[in-house]
């Protein structure tokens, strides 16, 4: 599999209060892009666990009601959260584009790690740089992918037992 971004559709988050373009999913997980635009509320994903990984953008920090605030300013830090946790969002400056990993807690285990595939690895890879012919810079491909060298967003989800 190797999905183009640019191909991607984009959609409204769940509550309205932003954009998104999912990128692969399957039953109790899912991989997305999103575009923080303003100062908004983050969609309640309850017993679901998420990675964010800021792209793009000055990035923002989340105001969680019980839990300290994440701090998303440095691009290509995965950072987990509870899906659960009431989120709101404060833009730094200008917006901007994060990856999202998903994945229902009672089913699955996710990482997100910044690196470049190796042979062994099994999932999806977000190209961060451009990866040779065919390959643009925030494509998906399926892994493993062998003619992909560069720098990736390296998703996998594991089933639990």
């Amino acid at each position: 599999m190797h999905l183009h971004h640019a191909d991607l559709t984009v959609s409204p988050w769940r509550n309205g209060a932003g954009r998104k373009a999912d990128v692969v999913g399957g039953p109790g997980w899912l991989v997305t892009f999103a575009w923080v635009d303003k100062d908004a509320d983050f969609s309640d994903f309850a017993g679901q666990d998420r990675t964010i990984t800021l792209i793009e953008g000055e990035g923002f920090t989340l105001d969680f009601q019980e839990q300290p605030p994440l701090v998303l300013g440095t691009p290509l830090q995965p950072r987990w959260f509870d899906g659960g946790w009431r989120a709101r969002c404060r833009l730094h400056g200008s917006p901007s584009m994060v990856l999202n990993a998903i994945s229902d807690r009672a089913q699955w285990r996710h990482s997100v790690e910044i690196r470049a595939p190796r042979p062994e690895d099994t999932g999806f890879a977000v190209l961060l740089g451009e990866g040779g012919p065919g390959y643009r810079r925030l494509d998906t491909v399926s892994l493993p992918a062998p003619a992909v060298t560069v720098p990736c967003a390296v998703i996998r989800f594991d089933r639990k037992a």
